[in-house]
């Protein structure tokens, strides 16, 4: 492993933010962890697995989906720099909900629980990182919730978009994707596309969603 070129991406990670290359270089070079390239279609985790271990995607795109007999809900898109399998650690039950598959070709950082713990109980840094990241995960899940709870599918939608917005823009990739996300057919969520768009509450434009109203 090239310590060196990895601890610089690492930096730009929200695990390690606010850590010194040196310290990151250290840790690898001593740490518990893998480097592994996966094709496009294979799958970083699946519900199957046995193993715990928290993921660092280094490069390419895979998608968390949950796979079901009723079919797939994806859930979203990991890219560079992004962190996966944090809900298997540190728990006693089945550790993985959902599955990742790679829709480009991806180098990954594989991190044993163990040599988390250690750099969490050597770095208040990492830790805080690491709870804050968690905290935005449960944030994250809570929106979920929070669309799902609503009594109309235009208010699931704005809900929805509104937990996904970054500075009220949603770049939708896909609208069956987005679709089976909300659990909805393509011709419910265009037609509640529509009811937003006529009453002003958001703007189509390409494969952006611009929210007028906040919910």
């Amino acid at each position: 492993m090239n310590a060196s070129r990895y601890a610089r991406q690492l930096g730009g990670t929200v695990l390690f933010s606010g850590v010194s290359e040196d310290k990151i270089r250290a840790w690898l070079i001593r740490a518990e962890v893998t480097v592994a390239e996966y094709e496009i279609g294979e799958y970083l985790f699946t519900r199957n697995d046995k193993d715990v271990r928290l993921g660092i995607l280094l490069r390419g795109a895979a998608e968390v989906r949950r796979e079901s007999a009723d079919g797939v809900m994806h859930m979203s898109v990991l890219n560079r720099n992004d962190l996966f399998g944090a809900a298997s650690l540190f728990g006693n039950d089945h550790p993985y909900v959902t599955d990742i598959r790679c829709i480009k070709r991806v180098r990954v950082m594989i991190i044993s629980e163990d040599a988390l713990l250690e750099l969490l109980s050597e770095s208040k840094t990492v830790l805080r990182n690491y709870l804050s990241y968690l905290n935005s995960r449960i944030r994250f899940l809570n929106r979920r919730l929070d669309a799902f709870s609503k009594n109309t599918v235009t208010a699931r939608v704005m809900t929805f978009l509104s937990g996904e917005a970054i500075d009220r823009v949603v770049c939708v990739g896909s609208m069956t994707k987005l679709s089976e996300a909300l659990c909805v057919s393509r011709a419910t969520l265009y037609r509640a596309l529509e009811s937003l768009e006529s009453t002003h509450k958001i703007r189509r434009s390409g494969k952006e969603i611009i929210l007028l109203e906040d919910m």
